[in-house]
């Protein structure tokens, strides 16, 4: 392993980029490139969550995945817990990799439907330590204790839960091997209204007992700010926004910022998109030249369409945008 690098970020990530060739119908016609994810720059205290939040296609969880090499960035520096991830050859990520964990949005099709729960939670560990038997067992109860599972569940299958329950199952799997940073790709959009609270309040507990970081995915604004001290928000694979989590929801300062904060919902609503912004988010292939917000933006001007703004300080936030 690498030499680490002391920091006192738990994540530091650096012009992280995804692209991705896609076939064009004619037969000698150049491939078109798709940028998912363009120039991402971020870091993330350790003990702290950073919730990254944008419309559908806006480059979020292929930058969350990239992070983890879990899809193979092709730009960027991704630095964790002080080792630069990008550089360890195979076998040394391998061994690395029970540092960092995700839990993915559909707690179903992540777990193995042919396992038991008790098989799906210590897998991790027989794999990647040489704990005993004895030490195993005792390390599931603990696991099952903090997530809130019941010593009758340990020999069901996945099926025979709801989903909040397996939610708490793929909960319990990322934290096997002690992690210290842990990706949470939209880890509650796929459950009830009434049980995501359940499940964002247990990952806040955890998180205080055992000092953990977090990237929070999610496209919903009432989410990231109860889960998040800061916030990076996305737009077709590049952040445009990054601010604590105060400061942003009392001033956002980009544009495309301040229309996904008229689409939170009351607490009358049940569901509710982004129809409040002005059409539709552009395909990646074929970006709008200079700002990519600027055929959607109320306050564009002649140089939004011509450059693309840089990321500039504001107080204790960033922003790309030419107002300011």
């Amino acid at each position: 392993m690498k030499k680490k690098i002391q920091s006192a970020d738990m994540v530091s990530i650096t012009d992280l980029a995804k692209f991705y060739q896609v076939r064009k119908p004619g037969l000698f016609e150049p491939p078109g490139i798709i940028r998912a994810v363009d120039g991402v720059s971020f870091s993330i205290p350790r003990g702290t969550t950073l919730g990254m939040v944008g419309e559908s296609g806006s480059g979020k969880t292929t930058a969350a995945r990239s992070i983890l090499r879990l899809i193979e960035p092709d730009a960027g520096s991704i630095q964790i817990d002080g080792v630069m991830v990008r550089e360890l050859p195979r076998n040394e990520l391998r061994s690395f990799r029970k540092n960092m964990q995700i839990v993915f949005q559909d707690p179903y099709s992540s777990l193995n439907p042919r396992m038991t729960v008790e098989k799906i939670i210590t897998e991790p560990i027989k794999i990647h330590t040489t704990m005993k038997q004895r030490d195993i067992n005792r390390k599931y109860e603990e696991l099952a204790g903090l997530v809130g599972l019941e010593s009758a569940h340990r020999d069901r299958y996945p099926h025979e839960f709801s989903g909040g329950q397996r939610q708490r199952i793929g909960i319990a799997r990322a934290l096997a091997l002690n992690p210290k940073f842990i990706i949470l790709d939209e880890p509650v959009s796929a459950l009830d209204m009434s049980i995501q609270g359940q499940i964002l309040n247990l990952l806040k507990r955890i998180q205080a007992a055992m000092g953990l970081t977090y990237l929070f995915v999610s496209h919903d604004l009432a989410v990231v700010e109860h889960m998040s001290d800061r916030i990076a928000v996305m737009y077709l694979g590049r952040i445009v926004e990054e601010s604590p989590k105060r400061a942003l929801y009392a001033k956002p300062l980009h544009p495309y910022t301040r229309s996904l904060m008229k689409s939170i919902p009351d607490r009358r609503a049940v569901k509710h998109g982004f129809s409040v912004i002005a059409g539709e988010i552009p395909s990646p292939e074929n970006p709008p030249s200079g700002c990519h917000f600027h055929p959607r933006c109320p306050h564009a001007m002649e140089r939004c369409r011509a450059e693309y703004p840089a990321m500039k300080v504001v107080k204790n936030s960033r922003v790309a945008c030419h107002l300011y």
